[in-house]
């Protein structure tokens, strides 16, 4: 493709992709706002953001069929029309239920919009590339869900809760009208033919909702209660019949055989680790700063800005490093900064100053910007081109979900080695922290010992 054609493709589609992953965390910021409208507790408010990266994820399980079933410009299309609708629900919203419904339909579409941009992506670049390429995609992917605290603090500080709703919609209804004339179809498809698996569906989807619902009740109770024990049951039962299905039939939901590839299970692990750290701290980081230092919207929004902007700078810059060193400095680096960024919040309290925060803040951004995007890259190189979209269907999904679960255990430890009713104090922000530190640590020596030395 021409690279004028090619910069128009990726950047119309940046630009709706970056409204669909903003969303993700805007109601970050809006938290306490609508706890007090809708009167729930702090467990139920964070699913806003918890459970609508969780839908994403298994949203984003269905692309690898989707991309070779529809072209990448309908698709795109049905994605923005999707979060619109569901931008526009939420506006209107009378009541909580109704907004996380809201929600969901909106992380439907952008479910379908962040893996599409990737293929579109790895579609355009030759493989010696391939970092460039994710490094561009990570300008949204980093950028946006670390940056959208901060917007979504000024316009709620300003106008209320819902016009981050507006914002976000305007956003996607100039996009649909800018796709429909420069979009074009650069994705090429196969498989056409091959059927939609119905059962790996609904196991997939069944499975990962119990187990949501399961660590969402070990968060709000004490112990573990029957229906803590039960969901996560249910949850685990369905998840094994999943993977065992998918290593059966001769067209999976998910080519779960790609793991077989130790480049491949080790880079995506990594790109889920990452990513935890990513979305534990944009949520945790704010809500330390509204509930323990007494700050407002906008303050927590800025002190998580000079990191947002950083990680979405390195993004490319990691990217470039990979097709030049390979991914073993990146772990090493990566790795090391985000366990000493991540311990250093375990020493934070009311008293400490707003810039320090912010510097820890920024200096496990350099963790991530070394890991997320740069291990999903070199992560498909070792596939072949038909199996890019299962790639990255897979990366994708997997991140956000695992993402989404460990952040609600970690939120959950925070609650309960806190000593007030909300939840959220000094010790138990603390507490969380080390043990996020803890399972980076662990992934930096299996990434060490299990990552092949090959580049790719």
């Amino acid at each position: 493709m021409p690279k004028r054609e090619r910069t128009l493709v990726i950047g119309v589609m940046m630009a709706g992709t970056t409204a669909a992953c903003i969303s993700q965390s805007m109601m970050i910021a809006a938290l306490p706002t609508i706890m007090h409208d809708f009167n729930v507790d702090a467990t139920l408010g964070q699913l806003l953001t918890t459970a609508y990266i969780f839908t994403l994820g298994l949203i984003s399980a269905m692309t690898a069929y989707l991309v070779n079933h529809v072209s990448s410009k309908k698709l795109f299309l049905a994605s923005m029309a999707c979060f619109t609708v569901g931008c526009a629900a939420a506006l209107v919203a009378p009541s909580y239920p109704l907004l996380l419904a809201s929600r969901l339909l909106q992380a439907g579409g952008a479910g379908i919009a962040l893996p599409l941009v990737q293929v579109v992506a790895l579609s355009v670049y030759p493989k010696s590339e391939y970092g460039k390429a994710m490094g561009l995609v990570g300008l949204i992917v980093g950028f946006a869900p670390a940056i959208g605290p901060t917007i979504s603090g000024f316009l709620i500080d300003l106008w209320g809760w819902h016009s981050v709703f507006v914002a976000l919609g305007a956003v996607a209804i100039v996009v649909i009208a800018l796709a429909v004339f420069l979009l074009k179809d650069v994705v090429r498809r196969t498989g056409e033919h091959d059927r939609f698996d119905a059962p790996s569906g609904m196991l997939y989807t069944v499975g990962f909702y119990c187990i949501l619902v399961g660590a969402s009740a070990l968060e709000s109770d004490a112990g573990l209660s029957a229906l803590t024990v039960g969901a996560l049951t249910v949850g685990v039962a369905a998840i094994a019949m999943f993977v065992r299905r998918q290593l059966r039939i001769e067209h999976p939901l998910l080519k779960l055989s790609c793991f077989r590839d130790r480049t491949f299970a080790v880079s995506a692990a990594l790109v889920m680790i990452s990513q935890m750290a990513m979305m534990s701290g944009s949520i945790m980081v704010p809500l330390f700063v509204q509930d323990v230092q007494m700050q407002s919207a906008t303050v927590s929004g800025l002190t998580i800005l000079p990191g947002a902007v950083l990680l979405g700078f390195l993004n490319p810059v990691t990217g470039r490093l990979l097709d030049a060193h390979g991914p073993r400095p990146l772990i090493v680096g990566g790795c090391s900064v985000l366990v000493v960024g991540t311990l250093a919040f375990a020493l934070c309290d009311a008293s400490t100053p707003e810039w320090t925060v912010t510097v820890l803040y920024g200096l496990r951004t350099v963790g991530i910007a070394c890991l997320m995007m740069p291990m999903t890259a070199h992560a498909c190189t070792v596939l072949d081109g038909e199996d890019i979209p299962q790639g990255t269907a897979i990366i994708t999904s997997f991140r956000q979900l695992f993402a989404s679960l460990s952040t609600s255990v970690l939120i959950a430890v925070m609650a309960h080695a806190s000593s007030n009713e909300l939840g959220v104090d000094a010790f138990g922000f603390g507490v969380s922290f080390i043990v996020q530190a803890a399972v980076i640590a662990l992934a930096f020596v299996a990434g060490m010992v299990l990552m092949p030395k090959r580049n790719g």
